[in-house]
C-alpha cells in the first residue's frame, strides 16, 4: 500500500532521536512484559489502533518495541497513552511523516544511543537503523533494551557491517538487556551470522512455539528476541492479530 508513495524522502539531518518522558517514572520491575512488532507503517490504520488498545487493556506490557512505526505530523499514536514514554528513531522522512523505531515504557529512558547503516536498500534508497534505550531497574542495575530492524535485499557483506553495529552496542558492558526486532533473517546464512553474534555475547534465544512467527514462504523467522540476565518465564505469537504483515511476539521477563 505505502509502495504508492515513492520514492521516500530521506532527510539525513531530520533524522534525530525524540524522546518523551512517561507520566509517572517507574523503575522495570521484577516481572517485565514485553511487546515487538514490526507493524508495517499500519499503527494510524483503524484494525491496528482496535488491535493495540486490546493489547494494552489484556496484556499491559512494560517494554513496547516497534519496527516500522510511523508518526504523522510529529505525533505518535503512544502519545495518547501517556504512561509510556519513548524514544524514536526514523530513518524514513516523508512530508511530516516519519518511519522507524521506537521503544516505548512505563520507565524513563536514562540513556540512548543509536545506529544507522551507510548503506542504503535498493529502489527506496533508505538506511536501516539500531535504537538502543536504558532504564532503572528494581535492584539498581541497568536494562539495555536494543531494537533492530535489519538491511535487507542487498550483499551479506552489508548485512554484516549492520551486525558489527550490534556488536558494538552490546560490547559495552554486561548488564542485563534485550535484543529483538526484525533482523530480516531469511536464510540460513543471515541466520547463522546471527546465532554466531548472540553466541559471542552470551545470549538466549527466546524459542516461540513451532513456526508461529514465521512469514510464508521464507523458511527462517525474521523477528527475534534475545536476552541476558533475566529469566524467561513465558513467550508466544499473538497469531490472531492480522492488523501487519508480521505478528506480535509477546514475552514475559522476571528479572534475577
Amino acid at each position: 500500500m505505502y509502495r504508492k508513495y515513492l520514492p521516500w524522502h530521506v532527510d539525513q539531518k531530520s533524522r534525530a532521536v525524540a524522546l518523551k518522558a512517561p507520566e509517572k517514572d517507574e523503575v522495570i520491575g521484577k516481572k517485565i512484559v514485553l511487546l515487538n512488532w514490526n507493524v508495517h507503517k499500519n499503527n494510524h490504520a483503524v484494525a491496528w489502533l482496535e488491535d493495540f488498545s486490546a493489547l494494552l487493556h489484556r496484556h499491559k506490557p512494560d517494554l513496547i518495541l516497534f519496527q516500522e512505526y510511523q508518526t504523522m505530523n510529529r505525533q505518535s499514536v503512544l502519545d495518547r497513552h501517556s504512561e509510556y514514554g519513548y524514544g524514536f528513531f526514523p530513518n524514513i522522512v516523508w512530508n511530516n511523516n516519519r518511519f522507524g523505531l521506537i521503544n516505548a515504557a512505563k520507565s524513563e529512558i536514562v540513556d540512548f544511543d543509536f545506529y544507522t547503516t551507510s548503506e542504503v536498500e535498493p529502489i527506496i534508497k533508505t538506511p536501516k537503523i539500531i535504537l538502543e534505550t536504558t532504564y532503572k531497574m528494581h535492584t539498581e542495575e541497568i536494562l539495555r533494551v536494543i531494537n533492530v530492524h535489519m538491511i535487507n535485499f542487498v550483499k551479506i557483506k552489508k548485512f554484516l557491517v549492520q551486525i558489527s553495529q550490534i556488536e558494538e552496542a552490546l560490547a559495552k558492558d554486561d548488564s542485563p538487556l534485550i535484543l529483538c526486532g526484525d533482523f530480516n533473517t531469511w536464510n540460513r546464512k543471515r541466520m547463522r551470522i546471527l546465532e554466531q553474534l548472540t553466541g559471542k555475547y552470551a545470549l538466549e534465544d527466546v524459542a516461540f512455539r513451532g513456526k508461529e512467527h514465521q512469514i510464508a514462504p521464507f523458511p527462517y523467522p525474521l523477528d527475534h528476541v534475545f536476552y541476558r540476565k533475566l529469566r524467561l518465564q513465558k513467550a508466544e505469537v499473538l497469531t490472531h492479530i492480522d492488523s501487519s504483515d508480521h505478528k506480535p511476539l509477546l514475552v514475559t521477563f522476571a528479572s534475577k
